[in-house]
């Protein structure tokens, strides 16, 4: 099947826009976002990036943009400290003046949102996944959802990575459908993210799961699932948990907690690498039970290295997971059904194998290429650029 890119060309007075990108961490955008800056600077565009100094800022000012640190409490809810990050970014934003405003993560959204407003520029939120706002019932949620509210009234556009998150803040009237679109995740290198040496003939069977470590991302689902594969496999099975150890003291796992894991139940443990194309390379397949997801970058990018998947049947997973097709679907928070799904993987034959990660492949390269993302995203910002607002 042939694809057709259509790289949309915006001029303003300079011949070019500049574009701010505002997440709650370096990381978020070194990590999700990468593609899509590369993109726009190789088309000319000025590029802002806003957020948080952390181990991977350097990363960020490697490229020919400008940086801009700013102070953000992610998991705070002080009223005090989120006024203050409103001044931070009403004063940036006025400051610079971009021609328009990409935003990511709760409080950009909300904050920079209405900081936007003050200083008259247009922004396009992405709501990347539903995370604890709506995961969790609780008076911080029903806030947040409020605050979502108010802010998403002065977006220009609000982007979801999925049908179902979308229909939800709809139907929550959280925000008008006039404003919504849908873009299926940041995109895939696919140039990069792709199959390395075959590891089918190794007699270890090798899961990877690569993942923030929070429990929400159903990594003591895999650690019991690791437990009971290695009371049948032995040793012919490995068990890999890829992520950095999360601060969050109510959603993160404990140190101790994984430690356990690592001696009782066999799970290898290895810190976030930037080298993770490696990883999932020498992956016989990669897992994923998430109770929730805006689309997984982990699956896609195991997914362009034609890696058989398994994840669990919610928004953000099944969209990637064709169920026996590209691997299989568990239910959510449900071990023993992750387990048996494992097992099932550990037991098919090498060919099996070797068709699930092809059609893994297919399915980014049709759907999911950076390529793809990029004409999406580009589409948005030519509408605010000829002032569009249908």
């Amino acid at each position: 099947m042939a694809y057709y890119y259509v790289y949309l060309i915006f001029i303003n007075k300079n011949g070019f826009v500049k574009i701010a990108f505002v997440a709650n961490t370096s990381w978020n955008i070194f990590n999700f976002r990468h593609n899509l800056i590369i993109g726009l600077l190789d088309k000319g565009h000025e590029i802002i990036c806003v957020a948080p100094v952390d181990e991977f800022t350097v990363e960020i000012q490697k490229l020919p943009i400008t940086f801009i640190p700013i102070t953000i409490h992610a998991k705070g809810n002080n009223p005090f400290t989120d006024f203050l990050l409103l001044k931070q970014l009403t004063k940036i934003y006025k400051n610079l003046k971009p021609d328009m405003i990409f935003q990511y993560t709760i409080k950009p959204n909300i904050y920079g949102t209405f900081a936007a407003r003050i200083a008259g520029i247009p922004t396009i939120n992405t709501v990347t996944g539903l995370g604890t706002v709506f995961l969790h019932n609780n008076i911080v949620s029903k806030v947040a959802q409020k605050l979502y509210a108010l802010s998403f009234r002065y977006a220009r556009f609000v982007v979801f990575q999925n049908e179902e998150d979308k229909q939800l803040f709809i139907q929550k009237k959280i925000v008008d459908a006039s404003k919504t679109h849908v873009i299926r995740g940041s995109g895939v290198d696919t140039t990069i993210f792709k199959a390395g040496a075959s590891h089918l003939d190794e007699t270890i069977f090798r899961f990877v799961m690569a993942a923030r470590l929070i429990f929400d991302k159903g990594i003591a689902e895999y650690a019991a699932a690791s437990k009971q594969l290695h009371t049948i496999f032995g040793e012919s099975v490995e068990c890999i948990l890829i992520g950095a150890v999360d601060s969050d003291k109510n959603l993160g796992i404990r140190k101790e907690d994984l430690n356990t894991w690592v001696v009782q139940n066999k799970l290898i443990y290895k810190s976030f690498s930037k080298q993770i194309v490696s990883e999932y390379q020498h992956a016989t397949a990669v897992v994923l039970p998430s109770y929730r997801e805006g689309l997984s970058k982990s699956l896609l990018e195991a997914a362009s290295c034609s890696k058989p998947l398994i994840a669990t049947n919610v928004a953000g997973c099944k969209d990637i997971v064709v169920d026996g097709k590209n691997g299989f679907l568990c239910e959510p928070k449900d071990i023993q059904d992750l387990f048996l799904k494992m097992k099932e993987m550990v037991q098919l034959p090498k060919g099996r194998l070797n068709d699930m990660g092809n059609y893994s492949r297919q399915l980014v390269e049709e759907n999911f290429s950076d390529k793809i993302i990029f004409n999406d995203y580009f589409c948005l910002i030519n509408r605010i650029v000829t002032k569009e607002t249908k």
